[in-house]
């Protein structure tokens, strides 16, 4: 497995990287890199989208808007918890629809906390990424292991794992593989990615699998913030039980 590093993803980005570079407010030129990409979500038997809209910034930022192509309207969005360089809006369950998204130039309009202003578009375009599924989820050993196995998207570029427990808090978070690779070990360690808890066992969680693709112009450096759309798997288990 090809571990590049933890991937950000619409329900739980570590941010990093370009935000966390800022020095002085008063001393530079505000710059920004914005990212608007599509989640895709099973609803019981029914595939939903809806998307994901992020501002990263070098500086501290008052406001940051989207507006939507084909006057859809202006999306408000929020400072990211945890960072007082990203505006964000993530969508929540009632944001899913079986209608497909807009595609075409979002337009970002961003105010520095002084008083700079900067109209940044960036054009969503996307491929309809199925849904991935486990094909194996097996717990074996002692500590407990876990072992998984998927299917393949066509058209991804990677696969991230992710669990969450049963109230929507991110427990772990794996490295980002390359699209080729269809299995993923998870142990207790930060060897198989980051854990904000430790798992326990016979408790209840909810086992994610994202497949995600970058958008066509994206490259070796900037990859990170050009996702194109993210199509997310899910299967309950109860952790150590087969």
């Amino acid at each position: 497995m090809k571990a590049k590093r933890f991937f950000k993803n619409a329900m739980l980005l570590l941010i990093a990287g370009f935000t966390i570079n800022s020095c002085n407010d008063f001393d530079e030129e505000l710059e920004v890199l914005t990212d608007v990409y599509v989640i895709n979500k099973k609803f019981d038997s029914e595939v939903r989208s809806a998307n994901a809209y992020y501002v990263y910034a070098n500086k501290t930022l008052s406001e940051a808007t989207v507006t939507i192509p084909n006057n859809g309207g202006v999306i408000q969005l929020e400072s990211l918890t945890g960072s007082i360089y990203t505006f964000a809006k993530e969508p929540v369950d009632s944001d899913y629809k079986t209608t497909a998204p807009i595609e075409g130039s979002y337009v970002f309009n961003i105010q520095g906390s002084n008083g700079e202003t900067m109209q940044v578009p960036d054009l969503l375009d996307y491929g309809n990424l199925g849904i991935p599924q486990f094909t194996k989820i097996k717990f074996s050993g002692t500590p407990v292991i876990m072992e998984l196995e998927w299917n393949l998207v066509t058209g991804a570029d990677g696969y991230v794992v992710k669990m969450f427990d049963l109230e929507g808090n991110l427990v772990f978070n794996g490295y980002s593989i390359d699209d080729n690779f269809n299995k993923y070990t998870v142990t207790g360690s930060s060897n198989s990615g980051y854990w904000s808890q430790s798992a326990v066992d016979g408790r209840s969680y909810m086992l994610q699998l994202n497949a995600f693709s970058y958008d066509a112009e994206a490259n070796q450096t900037n990859y990170i913030y050009n996702v194109s759309e993210i199509s997310i798997g899910e299967s309950q288990i109860e952790w150590g039980v087969n």
